[in-house]
């Protein structure tokens, strides 16, 4: 095995990033990505799925009271 210079292992040596972020950065990036894929899983959910009652898709349902359309 080979030893660093006081017997201890060798640090290796990191390449660099790739996108050039640092860690604090992340939080804020990483937030904006998950509103983004919500708000693209709320259009889906709108305009793609139907209503069981009525088979309308649910931003044309007229059967859902109006606290549950401003939510969607």
């Amino acid at each position: 095995m080979n030893d660093g210079p006081l017997g201890l292992l060798p640090v290796r040596q990191c390449g660099p990033m790739l996108s050039g972020m640092r860690n604090i950065e992340l939080l804020p990036a990483i937030c904006g990505a998950i509103a983004v894929e919500l708000a693209h899983l709320r259009w889906i959910l709108l305009t793609q799925w139907k209503c069981r009652s009525c088979t309308e898709s649910h931003i044309n349902c007229d059967c859902k009271p109006v606290w549950v359309k401003m939510l969607l």
